[in-house]
């Protein structure tokens, strides 16, 4: 409790006893008012608390991905589509031993969003079906990638596009552990910005989330 609180607080208990009864309730309830604003100052310190040790974790993860970004090549790697008969309507390769499924992000998100619409939801159920039908186990990866376009009109949401493709994907990871059932501890969540482009010419290619699964 605040020296400020304490010191309100004797004196309104001092007034109470030579004021007498009558105005004992009034005095009362400004106590308990007191109480409450306290309570809430708080409640809102715990919280700030809680949002800066979650923002400096998410800073670390950015800074993490920066210096793997750097090591990058300097396009995605070479990717195979799988047959269309066992794509069901997702975009779904192969990277080498690694099945990739692509997610447009023109699809998947609005523009300057990291909230899947609700088409992506949609299409994220059949994800998650897809992963628990053909990979019930292993490492799953979710990279989110973006263009090359520097953040503009949601500057003072998204500082650069590392944070945008990273909430990006974690919108992807928070699907597939609270919809989609997928063990939380399979999944890692990467961001790689602009450093690997699918397209030098199409940016709308290289706005995309993938979902690397590794064999």
């Amino acid at each position: 409790m605040s020296k400020k609180l304490v010191a309100v607080l004797a004196i309104v208990i001092g007034s109470v006893s030579s004021i007498g009864c009558s105005g004992s309730a009034e005095l009362q309830g400004r106590i308990d008012e007191l109480t409450r604003e306290q309570e809430e100052l708080q409640r809102q310190k715990e919280q700030t608390e809680s949002d800066l040790l979650s923002y400096k974790a998410k800073c670390e993860a950015l800074e993490r991905n920066r210096a793997v970004s750097r090591q990058a090549p300097a396009s995605a790697p070479a990717v195979t589509p799988v047959p269309a008969e066992s794509e069901k309507g997702m975009d779904i390769r192969k990277r080498g031993n690694d099945t990739v499924i692509n997610l447009p992000s023109d699809v998947f998100f609005a523009s300057g969003s990291a909230t899947l619409s609700a088409g992506g939801e949609r299409t994220m159920a059949r994800v998650a079906d897809y992963i628990k039908k053909h990979r019930s186990g292993g490492l799953i990866r979710v990279e989110g990638h973006s263009d090359s376009d520097p953040i503009r009109k949601t500057k003072g949401k998204f500082h650069c596009n590392y944070e945008l493709s990273f909430e990006r994907a974690h919108a992807v990871v928070h699907y597939l552990v609270d919809k989609g059932h997928v063990d939380s501890q399979r999944l890692v969540c990467e961001a790689f910005a602009e450093n690997q482009p699918q397209s030098p010419s199409d940016k709308s290619k290289n706005r995309r989330v993938e979902i690397v699964l590794g064999n």
